[in-house]
């Protein structure tokens, strides 16, 4: 950037776009997979093969936080090196089939790469790499089970492991994800991810992002940024209350509360429609 006459303040404005610590684009530069080689390319060091979140970026998964701007990175057996800025290292043995080379840049596998995030990301945070990684049909429920069940004395192997069977490819968003997550971390039954609802002449009146179909509570993730998509959500949802569906419909920052929001509220539609 000095090079070309562009000076650190002029990085701050709205012209470029932030990829990484001292990695920008130009604002108007598409978002393509070569760009985010090119990127990442930028900081590698000898050996480094990408993983985690940022492996997962590579792939096409979108699933990079704002406040995590480094290159996560691996090594091969024998070429470990130490972490420096804008680079995190991830202290575990990659054995030779772990390993991808796509555009001259090494990265985990689809299958380890979901392993990996599945141990050590937080919260819902794995699950979220999980479900799109396995809806893009990157990698599947069966690979990553089998891939835990080969594995002996790694870290939080055993953490991962229980997020297996809460894996939903149907998932589409993030916010999906992290919205079911706090249904099953408050005690619920995982829901029913994509429920196709249809009249009693067998019209189909919409598609819920996930519910329980047989106590007919469907529970929603809001994030219609756009008036005539918002209007469309509300007409589709009277539908559903027309056929005797309690609709519940939560927002970012309900899905953030540090209050059990929406497994409360949930768990009351539940006990509405089958009391005991």
């Amino acid at each position: 950037a000095v090079a070309a006459g562009i000076s650190p303040s002029m990085l701050q404005s709205s012209c470029w776009r932030h990829l990484f610590r001292e990695v920008w684009v130009h604002a108007d530069a598409p978002e393509t997979r070569q760009l985010r080689f090119a990127a990442v390319r930028q900081l590698l060091t000898p050996y480094a093969v990408c993983n985690l979140r940022t492996a997962a970026w590579l792939y096409g998964i979108d699933v990079r936080r704002i406040d995590d701007l480094d290159v996560h990175v691996g090594y091969p057996e024998g070429k470990r090196q130490r972490a420096r800025p804008g680079i995190v290292v991830c202290q575990e043995t990659l054995a030779p089939d772990d390993v991808r080379v796509i555009d001259g840049v090494a990265l985990t596998s689809a299958t380890r790469t979901t392993f990996d995030c599945l141990r050590f990301l937080r919260g819902a945070e794995g699950l979220v790499v999980a479900d799109a990684m396995t809806h893009a049909e990157l990698t599947s429920v069966d690979e990553i089970a089998s891939y835990f069940g080969a594995r002996r004395r790694l870290r939080n192997l055993r953490i991962g492991q229980r997020l297996v069977p809460l894996i939903e490819p149907k998932t589409e968003s993030a916010m999906e994800t992290r919205m079911r997550w706090r249904m099953v971390s408050g005690g619920l039954p995982p829901p029913e991810a994509q429920i196709e609802v249809y009249d009693g002449r067998g019209g189909f009146v919409g598609r819920l992002d996930s519910g329980y179909r047989e106590q007919k509570t469907a529970v929603e993730y809001d994030g219609a940024l756009h008036w005539e998509q918002r209007r469309h959500d509300d007409r589709r949802r009277a539908a559903l209350r027309a056929l005797g569906w309690d609709v519940l419909v939560f927002s970012a920052a309900d899905v953030y509360s540090p209050d059990d929001v929406i497994a409360r509220a949930v768990r009351h539609s539940l006990q509405r429609h089958h009391p005991r």
